[in-house]
């Protein structure tokens, strides 16, 4: 295992160079797990709940004492999260931590890890020795807060049986929650061609009617006077969204968003929020910068939990594309919502770049619990996005349900395109009511956002 210096410096050089070398090392006493026996895997460790051994044998850390006070007596700083459980905070490039692990079955997984970061930028390595053999590095994105929280994911192939997690931390800027390791359930780079499923169930009695809004607002204009004018363009619709989801929207006016959506409606807003890449800024495993523009999901409901994905195809604006998610209890029942803006500009082959997008959309989605709803700019027509080799069968296109027309959203003053859609996943379970197109929204965007209103069961 990497060992501090004399001078209490970190070389992360270092760090690497040993950990893939060699694993632990040797010299020094072996980590102990914090129960007493391995955590198996599939599974979720708390961060906090690093091995026992010591500095230099089950964590390293560059400060004294824990910072945080909460939970462990050791150099490791730990602070209790707005989730009611204990995080691993104030961390710092070259700190690590050691879980000891029993992995039952070698296959391939996906890592899950929880964190928080006000700006984003950093990175972390995850690693598993013995037969896993796993090395790899994670990007952070920004969630907007230190206790803002969000997953982000690594696809690895692990070895059965008893093993050392390691994780090692490139750089500070975040928090550390907890790391889950699930079973994959296959590349999502390749949409499957299926046939088209037959229409949602309709409803058996109950439920929640809930009105909700997608738009892209257009990014051209970078005044608050825009983001203010959007927000009240959109409470102004009828019934009054109580979810929406906005595309090319500003970093930067997150607050503002959520400010005017408050002074519009007399109730509270909460959101969440994540940044595509900007080109050249995708190095191959993550973003390395946090960009200005993306997506946004904005709601008067509780968020109980959020994450972000970036969609590694590359177009004319951008080197990858975010898509976010927030779970919302509507009433006591857990919606699923997902926000995406897919490639286009023509600078490659834009039409496989968002069936591959897509499909990571459906992988992700496959890991969420139902009911669950979709909205964004797919920037292609319904021969595309609402078909097997895009959205279906998981999800159905509301419009195809309920709606009537051609449903064209742009590009203003001639509307010629489909390109924004709400859909719904097919249990059902979010059963959509009705649909519109709402074209009195001025010149506030070149797109004019779809509104429906889902039962939620």
């Amino acid at each position: 295992m990497a060992r501090q210096s004399k001078t209490g410096a970190w070389s992360i050089a270092s760090a690497l160079t040993m950990l893939l070398a060699t694993g632990p090392d040797a010299s020094a006493a072996a980590p102990t797990p914090l129960s007493g026996s391995p955590v198996a895997l599939p599974g979720t460790l708390e961060a906090e709940n690093f091995d026992n051994g010591g500095s230099g044998v089950a964590y390293g850390d560059n400060s004294a004492g824990n910072k945080g006070g909460a939970w462990r007596s050791t150099d490791v700083d730990i602070e209790w999260s707005s989730e009611g459980v204990a995080d691993v905070g104030w961390i710092s490039a070259g700190e690590w931590l050691n879980y000891t692990v029993n992995v039952t079955s070698a296959g391939s997984y996906v890592v899950q890890l929880r964190v928080a970061s006000p700006n984003g930028g950093g990175s972390m390595h995850v690693g598993f020795n013995n037969t896993s053999n796993v090395w790899s590095v994670v990007g952070i994105p920004s969630t907007g807060g230190w206790q803002t929280w969000a997953t982000v994911t690594l696809p690895v192939t692990l070895g059965a049986g008893v093993q050392q997690l390691t994780l090692l931390f490139d750089s500070g800027g975040f928090n550390l929650n907890s790391i889950s390791v699930v079973a994959a359930g296959g590349s999502p780079t390749a949409p499957p061609a299926a046939p088209a499923p037959p229409p949602p169930p309709p409803p058996s009695g109950g439920g929640t009617s809930v009105s909700v809004l997608t738009w892209n607002i257009q990014i051209n204009d970078s005044s608050e006077w825009h983001a203010r004018q959007a927000m009240a363009t959109a409470m102004a619709v009828g019934p009054r969204p109580q979810i929406i989801v906005i595309q090319e929207a500003w970093l930067g006016h997150f607050n503002i968003y959520i400010d005017e959506l408050q002074r519009q409606t007399g109730q509270t807003w909460r959101g969440v929020f994540a940044t595509h890449c900007a080109p050249g800024n995708w190095n191959g495993n993550w973003c390395t910068s946090t960009w200005y523009q993306g997506v946004g999901i904005f709601t008067t409901f509780p968020i109980v939990s959020s994450d972000s994905m970036m969609f590694p195809f590359w177009d004319c604006w951008t080197s990858a594309r975010a898509g976010v998610r927030a779970a919302i209890n509507v009433n006591g029942t857990i919606l699923q919502v997902f926000g995406t803006h897919l490639q286009t500009g023509g600078c490659t082959n834009d039409v496989q770049s968002r069936y591959n997008s897509i499909g990571w959309l459906k992988w992700w989605a496959s890991y969420n619990s139902t009911p669950q709803i979709v909205a964004g700019d797919f920037n292609a027509d319904p021969n595309q996005i609402d078909s097997a080799a895009g959205m279906r069968p998981q999800f159905v296109d509301s419009w195809a349900l309920v709606g009537s027309g051609k449903g064209n959203t742009a590009f203003l003053p001639s509307l010629t395109m489909k390109l924004d859609y709400w859909f719904t996943d097919s249990s059902g379970r979010a059963a959509p009511q009705s649909t519109e197109v709402v074209t009195y929204t001025g010149t506030v965007s070149d797109h004019y956002p779809v509104r429906t209103t889902f039962l939620i069961q």
